[in-house]
């Protein structure tokens, strides 16, 4: 996958985890937070670059993972392209 593709899907990425709705209280809340914070959503049309892959996002990430985990929540991270 060409880097201009792949970064499309990431904007793409972020404008939905920007949706996913949360509580704004508790571990899971908090840890999707920071995803967001990590990686803000980018405006339909813009090209710019997320922080997907990032030191902040992997943590944040990894953060979600054990909240939802303790909150007895499955989670998964879905790749479906190579690249």
């Amino acid at each position: 996958m060409a880097a201009q593709e792949q970064q499309g899907w990431y904007r793409l990425a972020v404008r939905v985890l920007d949706g996913v709705p949360t509580r704004g209280e508790g571990a899971v809340s908090d840890a999707a937070a920071v995803l967001k914070n990590a990686a803000p959503a980018i405006d339909l049309g813009a090209m710019g670059t997320t922080g997907i892959g990032s030191a902040e996002w992997n943590s944040g990430l990894e953060e979600l993972s054990a909240a939802c985990t303790e909150a007895d929540a499955e989670t998964a991270v879905e790749m479906f392209t190579g690249g």
